[in-house]
């Protein structure tokens, strides 16, 4: 298992014009920058005003029901950003 953490930052994007999104996430991820940080960061657009952040660190996961919550939130992850893709693809098509 990678020890690296999972930095995961939901950006609230409600009242964002579809088309200034991408320009307003690009920004907000310049200011994060470059920084001595050794992990992954993700970045997810959310239907909301609210923005929060997530740290996901697999290093301390060692127990099964541990296993199974890091798991559980990776499941979530990738769904949230599926929707958020098709909630910018009907934005952009419509």
């Amino acid at each position: 298992m990678e020890d690296r953490l999972i930095i995961v930052l939901y950006v609230g994007v409600a009242g964002i014009r579809s088309e200034d999104i991408k320009e307003y996430l690009k920004k907000i991820t310049n200011k994060i920058g470059p920084t001595q940080f050794e992990g992954e960061l993700v970045v997810i657009p959310v239907q909301s005003y609210d923005t929060r952040l997530e740290c996901i660190n697999p290093k301390y996961i060692t127990e099964a029901e541990l296993i199974q919550e890091h798991t559980e939130l990776m499941d979530k992850l990738n769904q949230e950003l599926k929707i958020q893709l098709e909630l910018l693809k009907e934005e952009n098509n419509g």
